[in-house]
């Protein structure tokens, strides 16, 4: 399998604060990763680092054995962010703009209704605002915007957070069902280890800004890592 990104030895630093240290990370096509690790270890800076949104101190990310993110001017920069969908935790609608309105921001081509059924909604839901829908349906329409620009790469970012249980699982069973039939490569941020366990195929676990333990989510039952022991407990 070829790796989408190669991530060497990468540091990134708020004035005297570390956030990453020298973190070395692999992510395949058509693979789904899954990054965990408790609050403030580094999670959504490495991925606003790998996306471009964020500048990094040392190392490489190396897309597609092509370029590396820190060397990109401008244009390039915003070329490579546009390969990027994101599903934000509270997933950022506009409040003065309606669910079509919303789900078709950026798009400059004809609209592709289609992706509606995709997620799992239906037409007669285009013209309320995000106000008058369930947290659970706004989840979807994030969903939608995300994909909608066919991206290289899906990030989820705590895809489940704030909602109930039956409609997290519903979420988690969408993305897999999506992650399926796209043949998407995504990364999700996550604490939730139901998400992890339903569509996820590898799993990074970071803890102080490091790797702390990498591999495949079957084997996390043979884990004997004790940070991420305790993490799957709920011990930290």
């Amino acid at each position: 399998m070829n790796a989408k990104i190669k991530i060497r030895n990468l540091q990134k630093k708020f004035g005297s604060k570390t956030v990453l240290d020298n973190l070395s990370l692999e992510i395949f096509e058509n693979e789904s990763l899954a990054i965990i690790g408790e609050s403030g270890s580094g999670k959504s800076v490495l991925t606003k680092c790998i996306n471009g949104l964020t500048e990094y101190n040392e190392g490489k990310i190396i897309y597609e054995n092509s370029y590396d993110v820190k060397n990109l001017k401008t244009e390039e920069k915003r070329l490579h962010i546009s390969k990027f969908g994101v599903l934000f935790q509270n997933s950022a609608l506009f409040d003065s703009l309606n669910v079509e309105k919303n789900i078709f921001f950026s798009c400059s081509e004809k609209k592709d209704f289609s992706i509606l059924r995709d997620v799992g909604l239906d037409k007669s839901i285009l013209s309320k605002m995000p106000a008058e829908i369930s947290v659970g349906v706004q989840k979807r329409v994030g969903l939608a915007r995300a994909i909608m620009s066919k991206p290289k790469i899906l990030i989820f970012d705590e895809p489940t957070t704030g909602l109930d249980p039956v409609i997290a699982d519903q979420i988690n069973k969408l993305i897999r069902g999506l992650v399926i039939k796209k043949k998407l490569t995504t990364i999700t941020i996550t604490h939730d280890m139901k998400s992890v366990y339903e569509y996820a195929d590898k799993v990074a676990f970071i803890k102080n800004g490091k790797i702390e333990w990498y591999g495949q989510v079957k084997q996390l039952k043979n884990c004997k890592n004790i940070y991420m022991k305790n993490f799957i407990s709920g011990k930290i």
